[in-house]
């Protein structure tokens, strides 16, 4: 019987619907195709990079980049909102107090579905490049806060432990 990544035609002939290693399942008499590089579908738990497109004061709206690890493209939702509430762990009474649009952020999924939600709570979570509100010029840290030399204006975002030095690997899975 055709099993996942394939199918079987008007003859009963089993073929591939998809690039990868064969799996035979004698026991219940079933072919399958293992893909070689599955699409990439969010489940909660997932680290993904995504960037803030709006924010509004309960909360912030981003497209999801990847999957962190992932080079291949996100095949699910990728239009994600991140609630003022778990942006940090201490209370953030506006969204715009620590993301602003433009923001390249990394994030937890922790809904998947009907919409996708993410957090920013967390040490490695958070803002890993962000531009000056004024001048777009990208912003230095400096401790807690982010600083533009250009303008010389210093700004708040709830940001990574790695912010400006993150590398987006690729893990063949």
């Amino acid at each position: 019987m055709a099993g996942e990544g394939t199918y079987e035609d008007k003859d009963g002939r089993i073929y591939s619907s998809a690039v990868g290693e064969l799996d035979i399942d004698e026991r219940e008499k079933v072919v399958r195709i293992k893909p070689d590089n599955p699409p990439v579908v969010l489940i909660e738990g997932d680290t993904v990079i995504a960037e803030i497109s709006d924010v509004k004061p309960a909360m912030a709206i981003c497209f999801i980049v990847s999957q962190e690890g992932r080079r291949r493209e996100v095949s699910s939702e990728t239009l994600a909102a991140v609630h003022v509430s778990k942006i940090a762990s201490s209370y953030v009474e506006d969204a715009a107090d620590l993301l602003r649009p433009g923001d390249l952020i990394r994030a937890k999924v922790i809904q998947a579905l009907p919409s996708v939600q993410l957090t920013t709570s967390g040490p490695h979570l958070g803002v890993l490049r962000a531009l000056c509100s004024s001048c777009r010029t990208p912003l230095e840290r400096k401790g807690e806060r982010l600083y533009c030399e250009r303008c010389e204006r210093n700004e708040t975002r709830k940001i990574s432990d790695d912010y400006r030095s993150f590398e987006i690997r690729d893990d063949k899975r």
